[in-house]
């Protein structure tokens, strides 16, 4: 396999920063020093594994460790609009944020994904981002996951989804508010990804 081409000046730029030397750097990572030395200089190539490692230790995006060892990388995130905000209740307001930003997600999120924002001052989780899937009619296979949940006849809440009482009817366990959403009709559910606190 043949090296890529190795920022090196970066890489000691960083282990300075950190005053940290190569052997050091080395035994952290639980590998010889002369193999760390000839990884930084594009003499052997970095693993997966090492870039992930060199990451944690110098505090830098993997991303950012593995583009600077020549490791062609894909953008790791995308964009979406910030379109509805859940409130202290659970219950989701669509298309109801006005100058909707927005916000960077990891690029595992689907193009057709909802970002909801928690907006409820009084709770902990204020200002927190849902990022989910997009909506998914087959909901029994989203059962006691965290979604956003689409509910016949009208309104949407974030949750658990849950088997309800009577045939096709779901229960949602919510993710903010106290109140759960008993025994209805469910379109659709969007299983939440990610959650970013803020």
């Amino acid at each position: 396999m043949i090296a890529q081409k190795v920022n090196t000046k970066w890489f000691r730029e960083r282990l300075a920063e950190r005053d940290m030397s190569i052997r050091r750097l080395g035994k952290l990572m639980e590998l010889d020093p002369s193999a760390v030395s000839l990884m930084l200089r594009g003499k052997r190539v970095m693993t997966a594994a090492e870039a992930n490692r060199i990451s944690g230790l110098l505090t830098i995006p993997v991303t950012e460790v593995l583009a600077q060892a020549g490791v062609p990388i894909e953008e790791d995130s995308r964009q979406l609009q910030v379109k509805a905000y859940v409130d202290a209740r659970g219950v989701v307001h669509a298309n109801k944020v006005k100058n909707a930003r927005r916000v960077s997600v990891p690029r595992d999120v689907p193009a057709n994904g909802v970002a909801v924002q928690v907006r409820a001052p009084e709770l902990l989780t204020d200002g927190w981002l849902i990022i989910a899937s997009g909506f998914d009619s087959r909901v029994e296979a989203l059962l006691d996951r965290l979604c956003v949940v689409d509910i016949e006849g009208g309104g949407q809440v974030v949750g658990t989804l849950r088997r309800g009482y009577d045939e096709g009817c779901y229960s949602v366990v919510p993710f903010v508010g106290t109140a759960s959403v008993d025994n209805v009709g469910v379109k659709s559910a969007a299983a939440v990804l990610w959650i970013r606190p803020v």
